[in-house]
């Protein structure tokens, strides 16, 4: 399977702004211009984009560059487009889940990302503070901390493609302390009702699936500790079906 992606470099930061996986058929491999010729229109997209998954943010770098650096400092041209990417950590495990069926062989899978910030440490409290402070002026036209357009999605004229989408952002939403983040990321939630797209995720077993729409607690592909295992086969649960369905993580067995 092949990654893709475009970065974008505004106010000194790095953004993901777009991204895509690609299954291939057997040992097919495409090169950037096969691959942007399947996303080149939006009737293009709508032949070859199979559906679409949701996360909080990247930390995804292109073949070749090392992730302990910025890309800014290892002469990374901004300019080019598209580039192929290294598939690691929850990359790997989603792409495990996908190729499980035939279904998607030939297809693209695009990734979206509530922030396209290419950062590890997302969980910093003046990152997130800044993030919901942005939220609050998105539909506005007043200057945000984070650039707009590269950080932020245009919900109300975005467009899912595919037939689903998995939301697979975390448990970092939370209505009480970070309120504009948190209708920023239901408004995402909504455009896939309102597309009338299947709609699937992973919730604990301990708060069910309607807790998990409430609250927007769309659990991460990667866990630690003794629960690691269980959110991997909940995952591939998922995906075991076409389109995929919502699935239990067990955090309740032993």
């Amino acid at each position: 399977m092949q990654y893709f992606g475009n970065y974008e470099l505004g106010f000194d930061k790095e953004f993901l702004t777009e991204s895509y996986f690609y299954i291939p058929y057997e040992d097919e491999v495409l090169d950037i211009k096969e691959f942007k010729n399947k996303i080149k229109t939006q009737k293009d997209k709508k032949k070859n984009i199979a559906g679409t998954i949701v996360m909080y943010n990247p930390f995804v770098y292109p073949l070749g560059y090392d992730e302990k650096k910025f890309l800014k400092d290892q002469d990374y041209n901004f300019d080019q487009g598209f580039v192929e990417l290294k598939i690691e950590r929850e990359m790997t495990l989603l792409k495990q889940s996908l190729v499980q069926t035939d279904a998607y062989k030939g297809k693209l899978i695009q990734i979206r990302f509530l922030f396209n910030l290419n950062t590890y440490n997302i969980d910093r409290s003046e990152l997130l503070m800044s993030f919901n402070a942005d939220c609050e002026l998105l539909n506005t036209n007043q200057l945000t901390i984070y650039h707009k357009e590269f950080n932020y999605t245009d919900v109300p004229n975005m467009t899912y493609n595919g037939k689903f989408v998995f939301f697979a952002w975390g448990h970092k939403i939370n209505k009480k302390e970070f309120l504009y983040v948190n209708d920023y990321a239901q408004s995402f939630y909504d455009k896939a009702v309102q597309m009338q797209k299947k709609i699937s995720f992973i919730f604990r077993k301990s708060t069910r699936a309607e807790y998990a729409i409430e609250h927007l607690q769309f659990l991460h592909p990667i866990q630690t500790g003794r629960f690691s295992t269980n959110i991997n086969s909940a995952v591939k649960e998922c995906f075991k079906t076409v389109p995929p369905m919502p699935a239990a993580f067990d955090d309740i067995g032993r």
